[in-house]
């Protein structure tokens, strides 16, 4: 392959279908599979740079759009969910671009299966419908792509428990490939997947006729095929019909057979686990604890999770019933270990879903802003056209309209300067010393702390983005993302502080409403230049206070106060002087302060300093 590529005769494109079709013959993700993409991307990349006529300029496109297709499945593979929907994006973008819809859809499909493998459901069946609506339009010709929408929602379905809802659409894709007269083997492959996904549905069902029915159809073609892994899987599934219905005689023989089918480490550990369940159903506990064992072994050879749970589960009540309490407590204990790293996976889908959205809203205000100028720059030479024409009366139109344009533009750049603000807490500074933090617990054993910060974390994440689109949220929302704020905080700054928050004369935090994030700059100022460089330990108050219908906040530190010269001059962060813009547009009084002190003890020491400012609010009775 290498000498074909260096071969300077061969043209570029024919380089490019020779990488694609080899691509299409090996198992994805394997190392050559990755290296060949990047040779794909490479060759693709450096012929686009070039002067090309327009026809191989929408070959080598296509073939970037290809390679990145293919990047994002190696991203999914290593579970970075941002770089593989950034890869889909752009694939996506690609095909558009050369008028290749049939394929454009196809990777829409795959950004589907992405979405509901971080379970984000609405969105995966949204893009799988939009694709399914677009196969639909050319029935006849595009009979291979319905097909396959129709099976990837139904195992979509499956995953949402909605087993009837995926039976109908499994259903279609059978209808499909049952109507052709000859099936390659690929086609041979998916037909069998799609038996088994549904007699999977049946089995949850109870449908057990049915489960075996489907079963039975998917295992002829895995042997014709000669598909060891994918016999041995369906033979197991077989077999879990079979102890559901009490046939343990012949679930037995079912097992033993998917033991002799395949060798492969995967399949064993399933089989095993399978063995051991059916054995505790027989309630021959010596056995069942023997499979199960080499079960989990196995499974955590390879470090399959789902199969962990299994037989970790299983094993503890085996343990229990061979009255063997120690062994029983050790797979308890390894059990909350499988919780945590569970709990660490989803709150990493959390982050990367927050992380979408984030780019997606910030992609969608720049769009909007660079529209409104180029409107406005429009506008500007109609000002100047119509001036010299129509003079007074159609000057002053556009101009009006003009200023109306520079409004809008105004607004939205103060938009983008709040959302700038209200995600200051999320500067990469802040994010990867937390990570660090976090990271550094893990290594020190301390997973329930890390675990707990992690969520703590995630939780601030998701509060900072989803308020960033709101006007006013509850006192209470505001109160719960500063108390996550300063906790991440105190992991940063190795507890060298304390903090407390009060409320005073406010019986119900629920029903007042505030302007999100209006006191973090204020609390941030406090941590980093109140107490940082303080020798003894820091101490923060926060008071939400209710006085004569004004709803105030208060914050007080133990720092080393105010900089009389700084604060002469007018040296104020970005942070504060924004959220200083917003009070007083929330306020409309020009005469609103933010009130700062030092805190003098009788000597006339500095003790501290004090922030006081009225919070504009509305009250929902």
């Amino acid at each position: 392959m290498k000498k074909e590529i260096l071969n300077p005769k061969i043209h570029d494109t024919l380089k490019l279908s020779k990488i694609a079709s080899l691509i299409d013959q090996m198992p994805s993700n394997s190392n050559a599979s990755n290296v060949l993409t990047q040779m794909m991307g490479e060759i693709a990349s450096k012929n686009l740079k070039k002067t090309n006529s327009k026809d191989l300029q929408v070959r080598y496109t296509q073939y970037l759009a290809i390679y990145y297709s293919n990047l994002a499945s190696m991203y999914e593979a290593k579970r970075d969910v941002v770089k593989t929907f950034e890869c889909i994006d752009k694939s996506i973008s690609l095909f558009k671009s050369t008028g290749d819809y049939y394929e454009m859809n196809f990777t829409i499909v795959n950004k589907g299966i992405c979405y509901s493998h971080i379970n984000e459901y609405e969105k995966a069946i949204s893009c799988l419908f939009t694709a399914l609506k677009y196969f639909e339009k050319d029935k006849k010709e595009n009979q291979e792509g319905i097909s396959n929408v129709n099976s990837v929602i139904g195992s979509v379905y499956i995953d949402q428990g909605e087993y009837l809802k995926a039976i109908a659409f499994l259903k279609k894709t059978i209808h499909y490939f049952e109507k052709k007269k000859a099936l390659t083997g690929n086609e041979k492959y998916t037909l069998s997947m799609v038996y088994s996904n549904c007699g999977s549905a049946y089995l949850s069902l109870k449908k057990y006729p049915e489960a075996v029915s489907n079963f039975n159809k998917a295992l002829l073609l895995s042997k014709e095929l000669e598909d060891y892994a994918t016999t041995s899987i369906i033979l197991n599934k077989i077999a879990q019909v079979k102890m559901e219905e009490k046939d343990f005689g012949e679930s037995d023989l079912l097992l033993r057979k998917a033991l002799e089918t395949d060798n492969e480490e995967l399949s064993k550990a399933n089989t095993y686990i399978n063995l051991g369940d059916l054995y505790y159903r027989k309630k021959e506990f010596i056995k069942s604890e023997s499979f199960l064992e080499q079960g989990l072994s196995i499974s955590k050879e390879i470090n399959n999770l789902q199969l962990q749970e299994k037989s970790s589960n299983l094993l503890f009540k085996v343990y229990k019933e061979n009255n063997n309490f120690k062994k029983a407590l050790e797979v308890y204990e390894f059990q909350n270990k499988l919780q945590d790293s569970s709990n660490v996976e989803a709150s990493k889908n959390a982050l990367a879903q927050q992380q979408l959205k984030y780019d997606f809203e910030k992609k969608q205000l720049n769009l909007e802003l660079d529209t409104e100028k180029k409107t406005a720059v429009k506008n500007n030479w109609l000002i100047a056209l119509s001036g010299i024409l129509l003079l007074v009366v159609l000057g002053g139109y556009f101009y009006y309209r003009n200023n109306k344009q520079k409004q809008k533009i105004t607004i939205l750049e103060k938009d983008r300067i709040k959302q700038k603000l209200l995600l200051s807490q999320m500067n990469p500074h802040f994010i990867f010393n937390s990570i660090d933090n976090i990271q550094s617990l893990i290594i020190n054993g301390k997973e329930t702390v890390a675990i707990s910060y992690l969520n703590s974390f995630s939780k601030l994440t998701r509060q900072i983005l989803e308020n960033s689109n709101e006007n006013y949220i509850s006192l209470q929302e505001e109160i719960d993302m500063v108390e996550n704020y300063l906790s991440i905080q105190q992991l940063l700054y190795n507890n060298r502080f304390n903090y407390s928050i009060n409320m005073v004369n406010v019986s119900d935090t629920e029903s007042y409403f505030i302007p999100p994030m209006l006191t973090q700059p204020f609390i941030e100022n406090a941590i980093k230049h109140g107490i940082r460089n303080k020798d003894e330990k820091g101490m923060i108050d926060i008071v939400f206070s209710f006085n004569q219908e004004k709803l105030i906040f208060e914050i007080t530190d133990n720092g080393l106060g105010f900089n009389d010269e700084k604060k002469q001059s007018g040296h104020k962060s970005m942070a504060m002087k924004i959220t200083k813009e917003r009070l007083l547009n929330y306020t409309q009084n020009k005469d609103f302060e933010v009130s700062s002190e030092n805190k003098i003890d009788a000597e006339g020491n500095i003790k501290g300093a004090k922030i006081v400012f009225e919070i504009p609010y509305i009250h929902e009775n």
